[in-house]
């Protein structure tokens, strides 16, 4: 088990979605999260969809991928433009025992980007999953 960085910014639902096995790291708040599935207007059903694999993570619906950047932007891991801040991250794990999984993950992912900033944050999270 690993909280990975994708799973350190899903929390809870979203979570569950990219690895039902983590541990999540308390840094985003369970409050965050929802706050941002509601604001998207993600339904219970669309993460049930997701996490039954009834839709892949490469259809998930925009209002998903939103929520995933919301949650990153509101973390401070991302800047609304969809850039994510490695230095940032790198610097709150820099003590953590992830640290040299993090870096990895962000070596690899960083560079993914997407059509929109909300299919580059989603897009990430799942590039940070795909190796675990």
């Amino acid at each position: 088990m690993r909280a990975t960085f994708a799973l350190t910014l899903l929390l809870g639902c979203l979570s569950g979605i990219l690895a039902q096995q983590a541990n999540i790291d308390s840094s985003v708040s369970k409050e965050l999260v929802t706050d941002c599935l509601k604001e998207n207007g993600v339904t219970p059903q669309d993460l049930a969809d997701l996490q039954s694999g009834k839709v892949k993570a490469e259809d998930a619906k925009d209002n998903v991928k939103c929520s995933s950047q919301c949650i990153l932007v509101k973390s401070g891991f991302m800047d609304s433009t969809g850039k994510l801040l490695t230095d940032k991250i790198k610097s709150y794990y820099a003590n953590s025992n992830f640290k040299d999984v993090i870096e990895k993950d962000l070596d690899r992912c960083s560079v993914v980007k997407g059509a929109n900033a909300c299919d580059t944050a989603f897009k990430i999270l799942s590039c940070s999953q795909a190796a675990n």
